[in-house]
């Protein structure tokens, strides 16, 4: 994690994560929160003007995404083993895992609707690894593509 000055266009601090490999990020910028989401089935919450870790609490696994709801208090992470993890942005503790798909981690969240889109589709066969491409991806099966919204 690097705390960096706009302005003077210099980096001020460099902070450890907390954890591993982290993806994605959100921020509570009224309660100078920072929650990465990282590999290891963890979310790190730093405290954003020190960079003290202040809990890692458990989340899906092959997270991606995080988001953050200023008017619930809650933290958001989409992983790709199909689970929308959601912490509780006061206790630090993880309140659900709700089921959502297999490889639905990419997610935003739109705070004027209070909703949480994740986007998947089902995925084939991966081809054979080779030297150039040691981890081929599956290819997306035509026709699959879907939009996951998730409410209150």
């Amino acid at each position: 994690m690097l705390k960096i000055d706009a302005s003077a266009h210099k980096v001020t601090a460099t902070w450890p994560a907390g954890c591993e490999s982290p993806s994605g990020l959100a921020m509570d910028i009224e309660g100078n929160r920072l929650f990465p989401v990282c590999d290891g089935n963890k979310m790190s919450v730093i405290d954003a003007a020190t960079g003290k870790i202040l809990a890692t609490p458990a989340i899906g696994d092959g997270p991606d995404a995080a988001g953050w709801s200023a008017q619930h208090k809650l933290a958001f992470a989409s992983s790709g083993d199909g689970f929308l993890s959601v912490v509780d942005g006061t206790t630090y503790k993880t309140i659900q895992s709700l089921p959502t798909k297999r490889r639905a981690r990419t997610m935003a969240y739109d705070a004027a609707n209070d909703h949480v889109y994740l986007v998947t589709a089902d995925f084939g066969t991966p081809p054979a690894a080779t030297t150039e491409n040691p981890r081929p991806r599956p290819p997306m099966i035509p026709g699959t593509f879907e939009v996951i919204v998730v409410g209150r």
